[in-house]
């Protein structure tokens, strides 16, 4: 009995592995983000870029030569060593470090933004899967219902109790739904096909036919304070400013001299002398219009975040009405065709005689637009809603 039960238990998880599982979008979403070809492809840029934006916060590299002198008619030889390294204050006192630093948080943000981008754009792909996996749901019930019906006058046409013209308008209304099915498949499996190039190249399982609960959005100011905090584009323009300013203190350095010192050994059969030297670069006319330039730039860069937070403001606030006028949409038409179906009395009322197949054929044809409308909704909602909260990703 015991080795019974663990046989059972065997082929029970054996089918429960092979059956594919129902993914929630969020997975799908971390899936796609560890797979995906153009991110880890921008990864890798960005990690280059960013070991060349340090290449120039050191030093120079130290000097040396080595002198070997002889003369035509004299025994004497002479030879000479000298080691000399540049400094200059830029270095120094951490502008070129400060600069490369906030290069670098902008290639981080820079990649959010594109990350945010690419989620956002899968995340709509899960919502518009799930808009058809519900539809395609919804016309295998009318298939079903169009194949009980061909079924039962054809019965009746045998029996000689209907027309054939009956039978060929449940025959038509089979056809119909056959043809309905075969295109949302279709879209289905085109769908499916974006995704699976988002997963670079690795299919994607999402089985989910209803949306979420149609939950109440908070407050605008509440919901604003926190997109604003965290959009990237507007961090990317306010770490723009930042860098600006560390670019005037950059090039402003650049008038102070830079320095030199060499160290210097001499020797020949009779001496060795030993020397030390200091030089200084003076700015004269190199870098004259670099300040004049950055703080121009300066300028520009806070004028744009200026532009950058009007837009976001307004773009949001357009986006966050847009979506509670599709919530309450969606809710009452939702609410409105579960309400108001009659499917089931439809059923009953042909094979009772108290309708004609034409008459069924249209109530059935009004009721799945209805479902259809109400998916569209629901579907029109919830992409609003991921754009507005594509912060989040």
């Amino acid at each position: 009995m015991i080795k019974r039960l663990y046989i059972v238990i065997i082929l029970l998880s054996a089918s429960i592995t092979a059956w594919p599982q129902t993914n929630n979008i969020e997975s799908v979403l971390t899936e796609i983000e560890a797979n995906n070809l153009t991110l880890k492809t921008l990864r890798e840029a960005n990690n280059a870029q960013k070991y060349a934006n340090k290449e120039d916060i050191t030093l120079s590299n130290p000097e040396v030569e080595f002198n070997y002198i002889w003369g035509a008619n004299s025994p004497t030889k002479g030879k000479g060593l000298a080691v000399s390294q540049e400094f200059d204050f830029q270095t120094i006192l951490g502008y070129k470090t400060g600069v490369a630093k906030k290069q670098n948080e902008l290639i981080d943000i820079e990649y959010k933004r594109e990350r945010i981008n690419l989620l956002l754009e899968a995340k709509t792909l899960c919502y518009d899967l799930i808009y058809h996996n519900a539809l395609y749901r919804e016309l295998n019930e009318r298939l079903s219902l169009a194949e009980k019906n061909v079924a039962l006058f054809k019965k009746r046409f045998d029996n000689g109790d209907a027309s054939i013209l009956e039978l060929n308008k449940a025959k038509l209304d089979l056809a119909l739904a056959k043809g309905e099915i075969s295109n949302v498949e279709a879209d289905r499996q085109e769908i499916l096909s974006q995704l699976t190039i988002l997963n670079g190249g690795k299919e994607i399982v999402l089985n989910n036919e209803e949306f979420d609960i149609i939950a109440p959005l908070p407050l605008f100011d509440v919901w604003y304070s926190e997109a604003e905090a965290l959009n990237p584009v507007l961090e990317y323009a306010r770490n723009e400013v930042e860098l600006s300013e560390r670019e005037i203190k950059l090039n402003r350095s650049a008038w102070a001299p830079k320095l030199s010192a060499e160290y210097s050994r001499e020797w020949d059969d009779n001496a060795k002398l030993n020397g030390f030297k200091i030089g200084m670069s003076i700015p004269l006319w190199a870098d004259a219009n670099k300040v004049k330039s950055a703080k121009a730039n300066a300028i520009a860069v806070e004028s744009r975040k200026k532009e950058l937070e009007i837009n976001f403001y307004y773009q949001i606030k357009n986006d966050y009405e847009k979506s509670i006028i599709l919530q309450k949409s969606a809710a009452e038409t939702k609410a409105a065709v579960e309400q108001l179906s009659n499917l089931k009395y439809l059923g009953k009322a042909l094979e009772s005689g108290e309708i004609t197949m034409l008459d069924y054929i249209v109530e059935v044809q009004m009721y799945y637009e209805a479902r259809t409308m109400a998916l569209d909704a629901e579907r029109a909602y919830y992409m609003s809603l991921a754009k507005l909260s594509a912060y989040t990703l």
